[in-house]
């Protein structure tokens, strides 16, 4: 035989594969037509032909295996040169067609790489399928459902020569690809390149099934392909991940997949490439491709779908090895520029790093993941260390935190080991000019967010870490780079101890001398932090860290060698949060009495404990002739040299009288019976021995104590006197509602946090409304309905429609979830009223005029709507009068914007898609309406009339001189009530399609046609209607739809017939 040129081979492909351009070839003349085109090809190729009386399956193969020889001498003809240090990573995701443009290699057209694609698709569609499927169902599996649903009676003597034919075109697949074997590089071709480009997930298929085909399934003519693994693997470790990724996923949804091997292969294969340094991109890529391209919000399911992908350990793979290999390169993803990593990414990734660190499934992937990330993140915040910067560090929380659920835990865990730093590094901040403003606004975003959602146990210890000088310090240099400070660098410059006069008066300018100023330079600044304490509006913590404070004070007073500058901190400390949040009603101290009133007590149990270890050495500082002139006592005199040692007035002690904590004291607790107008002696017993302890300080002979001590003591007695009557019944509730926080008090806080400035606070209290309203179980394991109070429903829908109307998405989706909730908890009371909401205004004339936020609230309420649907199941029917009416009258509302028609139909889709027999006394209704809806609204192509000969000039110069606007859209129109925009009518056609699809179910399942929901002038109708559409309609998809609705037409009239 003559040596077939590449034009040849083209030539006898185009035989093979018949004309491109010709009509769709009706099933009852395929065999006739691969006939012809078989004898015509051989007749060409010199190929031994089928027999006459072959069947149509026979053909099919036949064309398939020799789709598959022309593939194989096109490559031989196409295949390029391979240079010795090619990348085969970049060629293989290349342009197909490019290896080949060399001088001395033919060129290859767009019409001869179709060809090629044909030909693959032939080989795949005729060759692989058929036996693929044939050799699944003759492998034995564990899943019964499986087998029960496509229970078939199986032919097992061809299953030999099937399995050896499928073997052999995987093996001429791989060889063309591979064709030095494992470790060789990939041979570069256009066939190549357009099977890895296009088939590789079909590829992948008979690979696994016969590749990996485990030892107790294979037999001697079944034998497990054993050459074949080595190939697969290392084809795919030289493709792109994301390439690699798609293909097994998709291989994981194919009907092989129903074999566990199968399934574990692919899991394997998908583990193993998002253990490549650049897996977990090529996994984004590979979900978030549409994402990408059109910019649109990222799916709740994708999201959830790649964090089940990143949080699942490899089998024989230990979870501190996985997450040591995959964590840090996720934050290393996470600490990139906004430019370089697309924001679908961005939020996946923090998404899945979100869920390990929450895992409460898994201890080992949670503690393994945290240690990790603290690792990664703390190291160059608190010791300066770690592979990133401080700054870098910092960014890459702020986008984990701003990505994720506002969970108190995650957040503890993220920001409680750092907060002192943080702090110190927002004080630093504050005083430098040179400082990043967005980096400060992050900081106190961090520490905002930290100090009102985690336990106050835990700020408030945190927060005296930071007084207790906790927190290294850091320098801003002059273009705003930050870095931490180590142990004898120089630190900040420290306050002037020597003023001149020029000084003097640059410090009385600035404001150096103000009451508030901290001239000695103690850190933390009283004024800052007392500041930032207020700011979190949390009074809990306001009083336990007052009373510490005063504690603090007394303790460090008692104390002979106690640092100075720590006690005035405290001293300082203490008096701001007197001026601070004494009179603030949202974070005051003296809100919460009872610590303070401990420490109250305790002070005037000791007023003179300060002055008892100042006598250690009475003797150290006097001489014997200070003793000759004497005329005191010892005591007198060890007083007096107390005095002394303090460069002090001697009389100053006795003058002062006890200690000033006494005054203090007393002091406190007037503020606390002017805060707390209930507070008496009944409410708190503690008060009866605190008005015992005043008796002597009443006597005192100090002008000071003795007033306020003779003020407190009326105080507590007006007050004792009058709640004589009916206190004991407050008391009783008091102590009973500390135990448990009530539906009430949840409600009440959730309302504040609605009301904070940051978003992640607003949405957390959505999460509490949410959490109140939803259903639980009761003890016997039934849903119940939420314990609030019934009166409370109105205002939490009002709270949730309101934030639906929010334009952050993150807020309006929260919202959704619990509007959805609430249906779940109190079911048709509040779906009537969302029922209400989205359908409102059908007969006004306000429709008309709708805007863009009253279409956006709508179509939101209708995704709740949504949402609600899928949930019922089974039990859509008892609903069905609330929604089917409603939404059907939307459907007819010619006035309102197409975009709620749209929606209202979609909706109607989703309810027969979640259960039919929702919609079955209304199919012939919708089923005529969305007819007279495609009937009417139908677009036709507009036919294009040659211009003629004289006017050609003048139009050719008006359309040059006219400017070009893009026809309107549904999108960029969306209040429009234009019912010619393309999607009503695919929504009509998606609904259309539904409703035959459940007809003919119904017509299957019941066995009989008697009393069909459609009738047969209807289905006439719709095939004449869809018909038209499917042939003249402007928009591609309106036609595709309309296709295939005729198509479910067909089948209805075939289930029918059979019956």
């Amino acid at each position: 035989m003559a040596q077939k040129t590449v034009d040849d081979i083209f030539r006898a492909a185009a035989i093979l594969t018949g004309p491109t351009a010709s009509s769709a070839t009706r099933p009852a003349d395929l065999k006739d037509v691969l006939r012809r085109r078989v004898s015509e090809y051989c007749a060409v190729m010199n190929r031994p032909s089928p027999k006459e009386d072959a069947t149509l399956e026979t053909l099919q193969t036949f064309t398939a295996l020799e789709a598959l020889h022309i593939l194989e001498l096109l490559h031989t003809g196409l295949r390029a040169p391979e240079p010795p240090t090619q990348s085969i990573t970049t060629t293989s995701a290349g342009t197909p067609g490019t290896e080949a443009s060399s001088n001395d290699q033919p060129l290859v057209g767009t019409r001869d790489l179709a060809l090629i694609r044909t030909l693959l698709s032939i080989l795949f569609k005729w060759g692989v399928e058929p036996l693929l499927q044939h050799i699944v169902a003759a492998i034995p599996s564990t899943s019964a459902s499986q087998g029960i649903s496509h229970a078939s009676i199986i032919d097992l003597t061809g299953l030999p020569l099937e399995f050896s034919m499928l073997s052999s075109i995987s093996d001429r697949l791989l060889g063309l690809v591979l064709p030095g074997g494992p470790g060789s590089p990939i041979s570069q071709s256009g066939v190549t390149a357009n099977l890895l480009n296009r088939q590789l997930s079909d590829l992948l298929g008979p690979c696994i099934v016969i590749g990996w085909l485990p030892k107790a399934l294979a037999s001697d003519s079944m034998p497990t392909a054993d050459h074949i693994r080595p190939l697969v693997m290392h084809l795919l470790s030289r493709l792109p991940a994301s390439h690699v990724i798609s293909a097994a996923g998709i291989a994981l949804s194919s009907p092989p997949s129903s074999l566990p091997y199968v399934r574990r292969t692919c899991t394997f294969i998908l583990s193993r490439q998002l253990l490549r340094p650049e897996g977990i991109r090529g996994l984004c890529e590979s979900v978030f491709g549409e994402e990408d391209a059109s910019g649109e919000d990222v799916a709740l399911d994708k999201l959830e779908h790649v964090s089940r992908l990143l949080n699942a350990v490899p089998a024989g793979m230990k979870a501190e090895e996985y997450l040591g290999a995959i964590v840090p390169r996720m934050l290393v993803l996470l600490s990139l520029d906004k430019r370089a990593l697309p924001p679908a990414h961005r939020r996946s990734i923090a998404f899945s790093l979100s869920r390990m660190l929450t895992n409460e499934e898994n201890t080992q992937i949670k503690q393994s993941a945290m240690k990790i990330v603290l690792s990664m993140l703390h190291d160059p915040i608190l010791h300066g260390t770690g592979d990133i910067s401080p700054t870098a560090a910092l960014n890459t929380l702020q986008v984990l935190l701003t990505n994720t659920d506002p969970s108190p835990h995650l957040i503890s865990a993220l920001l409680t080991p750092i907060a002192p730093s943080l702090y110190s590094l927002h004080a630093c901040l504050e005083q430098s000019k040179a400082s990043d403003p967005i980096l400060r606004e992050t900081i106190t975003g961090f520490l905002s967010t930290w100090g009102r959602l985690v336990g106050s146990e835990e700020v408030t210890a945190t927060l005296w870490r930071i007084i207790n000088g906790e927190g290294s310090d850091w320098r801003v240099d002059i273009a705003g780079e930050i870095s931490r400070l180590q142990e004898g660098d120089g630190g900040p410059d420290a306050p002037l101890s020597l003023f001149t006069p020029q000084t003097l008066q640059e410090a009385e300018k600035a404001g150096e001398f103000d009451v508030d100023s901290n001239l000695l330079g103690l850190k933390p600044d009283p004024v800052r932090l007392i500041q930032f304490i207020k700011g979190l509006g949390r009074p809990d913590i306001s009083s336990d860290l007052f009373v510490q404070l005063l504690e603090a004070y007394r303790e460090s007073r008692a104390q002979a060698d106690a640092d100075p500058l720590r006690t005035l901190l405290y001293l300082q400390l203490v008096l701001q949060m007197q001026k601070q949040l004494s009179s603030d009603d949202t974070s005051s101290v003296l809100k919460k009495p009872e610590h303070i009133l401990s420490f109250i007590k305790h002070a005037l149990e000791n007023p003179h404990q300060p002055e008892q270890p100042s006598s250690i050495k009475p003797m150290s500082a006097a001489g014997l002739r200070m003793e000759d002139l004497r005329i005191v006592e010892d005591e007198e005199s060890d007083e007096m040299e107390e005095g002394d040692s303090d460069d002090e007035d001697p009389e100053g002690d006795k003058e002062h009288g006890p200690d000033e904590m006494t005054t203090t004291a007393v002091k406190l607790l007037l503020s606390v019976l002017e805060a707390n107008p209930d507070l008496s002696a009944r409410t708190a017993p503690v008060l009866n021995d605190i008005f015992a302890l005043l008796e002597p300080f009443s006597k005192a002979p100090e002008e000071e104590l003795r007033s306020l001590a003779q003020e407190a003591r009326m105080v507590m007695t007006a007050r004792l006197a009058s709640t004589s009557g009916g206190a004991g019944g407050k008391a009783r509730k008091a102590s009973s509602s500390d135990d448990t926080e009530s539906p009430q008090e949840t409600y009440q806080k959730a309302l504040k946090l609605l009301q904070d400035p940051l978003l992640p606070v607003r949405a957390h209290g959505l999460m509490l409304l949410r959490q109140l309203v939803s259903a639980r179980k009761d003890p016997s394991g039934k849903l119940a309905e939420p314990i609030v109070d019934r009166a409370l429903i109105p205002g939490i829908l009002s709270i949730f429609m309101q934030s639906i109307q929010d334009d952050d998405s993150y807020m309006f989706l929260n919202a959704v979830q619990g509007l959805s909730a609430m249906v779940d908890g109190f079911g048709k009371e509040v779906l009537r009223n969302l029922v209400s909401v989205y359908s409102e205004g059908l007969a006004g004339l306000s429709a008309s005029t709708m805007s863009q936020h009253d279409v956006d609230m709508r179509t939101r309420v209708g995704e709740a709507l949504g949402q609600v649907i899928r949930r019922c199941g089974d039990a859509l029917p008892s609903y069905a009068t609330l929604l089917v009416p409603p939404l059907f009258q939307v459907v007819r509302a010619s006035h309102f914007p197409t975009v709620l028609r749209t929606s209202a139909i979609s909706l109607l889709a989703q309810c027969v898609k979640t259960n039919a027999l929702a919609i079955l006394p209304y199919t012939v209704d919708f089923a005529d309406a969305m007819i007279d809806l495609l009937q009417v609204e139908s677009v036709p192509v507009t036919q294009r009339k040659p211009p003629s000969r004289s006017g050609s000039e003048s139009d050719a110069k008006q359309s040059e001189d006219a400017p070009q606007q893009p026809p309107p859209t549904m999108d960029s129109q969306p209040t429009s009530a234009n019912t010619k925009f393309p999607p009503l009518r695919r929504a009509a056609l998606h609904f259309l399609s539904l409703l035959v699809r459940a007809c003919t179910a119904r017509v299957y399942e019941t066995g009989r046609t008697h009393g069909l929901l459609l009738p047969p002038d209807l289905l006439k109708r719709a095939k004449t209607t869809l018909g038209y559409i499917g042939a003249t309609d402007a928009d591609d998809v309106v036609r595709v739809m309309a296709r295939e609705t005729l198509e479910g037409l067909d089948q209805l009239a075939e289930a029918i017939v059979g019956l």
